[in-house]
């Protein structure tokens, strides 16, 4: 049946970013589910199960920072992947991504080309 179609997570709160990301997406063949309630984040990605997270940093009610610490400190969601999205192209970012547990990492505004190699490298 060949291999099955990768589900993707995208977690931002701009509608602009999540349609962007997911015509993208679909383009490349993945499906894709937007949450853009911070809140709500760890528990959708819980039920959904993905098979990549991509998380934007700076939103209101809880930042991707501590949606990626809850997502890597529990059981259900540690071992999927996440990519963080960041306008904010400062090392100290990066290394506050890394040590919340962030796999990889995307700048806005994004090359599709990055974001798709970024998943590929994840995903292998």
């Amino acid at each position: 049946m060949g291999e099955m179609t990768k589900n993707i997570m995208i977690i931002d709160d701009e509608d602009a970013i999540v349609l962007l990301l997911t015509t993208i997406l679909g383009l490349y063949g993945y499906t894709s589910h937007s949450c853009t309630q911070p809140l709500n984040a760890v528990r959708m990605a819980t039920e959904l199960q993905p098979d990549l997270i991509i998380l934007d940093i700076a939103m209101p009610d809880k930042d991707g920072y501590e949606i990626c610490q809850e997502l890597k400190s529990s059981p259900q969601t540690r071992d999927i992947p996440v990519i963080m999205l960041t306008a904010l192209a400062l090392n100290q970012d990066r290394k506050r991504g890394m040590e919340s547990g962030a796999d990889g990492f995307v700048f806005k505004p994004f090359d599709p080309h990055v974001v798709m190699s970024e998943i590929a490298r994840l995903l292998g």
